[in-house]
């Protein structure tokens, strides 16, 4: 059984970690997964998901018994880390010395210096390095493996009648940055209609005429290779899912905590 520890208010860290169960064609029903994210409700219905509010994992006392605990009930034996090695409050720093029973994953990402003067990297058995411009000296590891991802197969659009020549805002939230990338393409824009593809609920009154708005993110490749222009941000997620459309794709790398979205962009 695998335990999937996904920190992270956003989609992307759950969509990551879709893709990695995808690629390595793990059953649904051996995993679990705990979160804070509010898209839980897009982990899919195999998959036990335990979502907790993001103060619980401030309390290093109850989340470490709660941990422990969720590895003897549910028989774990592959603890799998998204992106924060340390947990994003640093509350897996103390937990694992009491996983030594368990083999301990993490899937790394890009992330920035100020994780690092802040936590300190645990001991794992593997770090699969799923992207370039990840500071190895920063982790503490046994073995290393460079992972390409597989995309887990996209949502069908075809039962919408898209209106061409159109344009792609792709991005999950905040609202405050898909309107961004929105006004970013209405600069754009000519004659060609805009399908905003999120999971922020726009505000009427933002949109202007020859818009629409499609829930969600996860869009399908033939809806991509038709669009004219495609506006992204420069999270993980985004930079992977869009890698073949370049050429047409206009990226807006915005600050993160912890994550470097502008170092990505310098890679691509």
């Amino acid at each position: 059984m695998y335990l999937f520890y996904v920190y992270g208010a956003g989609f992307g860290h759950i969509n990551r970690v879709l893709n990695f169960i995808y690629t390595q064609e793990i059953p649904l029903e051996d995993c679990v997964l705990v979160t804070n994210s509010v898209f839980h409700d897009q982990v899919p219905k195999n998959i036990k998901t335990l979502y907790k509010e993001d103060a619980f994992f401030k309390d290093q006392v109850h989340f470490n018994r709660f941990l422990l605990n969720c590895i003897k009930e549910h028989k774990i034996n592959t603890f799998v880390v998204d992106v924060f090695p340390a947990g994003f409050y640093g509350e897996l720093e103390k937990s694992f010395s009491d996983l030594h029973f368990v083999k301990t994953v993490l899937l790394g990402r890009i992330l920035n210096k100020a994780y690092f003067e802040k936590y300190t990297c645990p001991d794992y058995d593997i770090i699969y390095t799923l992207e370039n411009g990840i500071t190895l000296t920063n982790y503490r590891y046994k073995k290393v493996i460079p992972f390409s991802l597989l995309i887990k197969p996209r949502e069908k659009l075809n039962e919408l009648a898209l209106e061409k020549p159109y344009f792609l805002v792709i991005h999950s939230s905040p609202l405050e940055e898909v309107l961004l990338l929105y006004k970013q393409a209405l600069l754009y824009r000519t004659d060609e209609h805009i399908y905003i593809c999120s999971f922020s609920k726009i505000p009427a009154h933002i949109i202007r005429e020859n818009t629409s708005s499609i829930k969600g993110t996860r869009i399908e490749d033939e809806v991509l290779e038709n669009a004219t222009k495609i506006f992204t941000g420069c999270g993980f997620n985004s930079i992977l899912e869009t890698k073949n459309y370049r050429a047409k794709q206009h990226i807006l790398p915005f600050k993160r905590r912890y994550d470097d979205q502008f170092l990505r962009k310098q890679l691509l």
